[in-house]
């Protein structure tokens, strides 16, 4: 599976039979159309995030099978709430390799949740904070719950995305989680050799 970031907090999954955009942006987020073929879109909440023509869309909790892969939304509260819970959780299983997208939640996970999500081996991370996503430390421990194999940091400030609210440079989120990775275009992961100790992966964003 190839792992490219689109931009803001979005990212696609490309697997052998199946294609899925994570959140994908909003035209105000300044960066353009989401110029890419999806089978399925994921949508961690129904609110602030765009479309991408011809696809599958999940929106809610649930479990579905597209084409041999396992997705299942998993209830989680978001971080621009005071309760309830309006925001979704992916757990996307896909040619043997578990991504999860954890979209924009409010703080750590419960047991429950993390029963769900299993073994994670791709964690795609919000780490903007500011009241609109988790806070570079909150998201270290977000991390720390899931022990993924991989953290694939999103949704922050590169000084070009446009966010509803400002968000804070990548530099923090690393700082906090003591990682100082060179960006990559693309993350591809191998089911059998998902590493044992955490590594950040920054990805740059396709285009640039």
């Amino acid at each position: 599976m190839d792992i490219t970031y689109l931009g803001a907090g979005s990212v696609k999954l490309s697997g052998k039979n199946l294609n899925v955009v994570c959140d994908p942006y909003e035209d105000s987020a300044g960066l353009g159309r989401i110029n890419t073929k999806a089978d399925v879109v994921t949508l961690s909440t129904t609110e602030g995030l765009g479309q991408v023509q011809n696809a599958m869309v999940l929106d809610g909790p649930g479990e579905y099978e597209v084409k041999g892969a396992m997705i299942t939304g998993v209830p989680a509260r978001l971080h621009i709430d005071e309760d309830g819970t309006r925001g979704t959780i992916y757990s996307i299983l896909m040619d043997g390799v578990n991504v999860v997208v954890v979209g924009n939640i409010a703080g750590k996970l419960d047991n429950s949740q993390l029963g769900v999500l299993g073994n994670v081996d791709v964690l795609v991370l919000p780490v903007g904070g500011h009241g609109l996503t988790l806070e570079p430390e909150e998201a270290a421990a977000v991390a720390a719950q899931l022990e993924p194999g991989y953290i694939v940091p999103v949704h922050y400030d590169d000084g070009k995305t446009k966010y509803a609210v400002p968000q804070a440079k990548l530099d923090e989120f690393l700082k906090e989680i003591g990682s100082n990775p060179e960006p990559e275009s693309k993350l591809r992961v191998n089911a059998k050799e998902v590493p044992t100790e955490t590594q950040v992966v920054v990805l740059k964003r396709a285009g640039e």
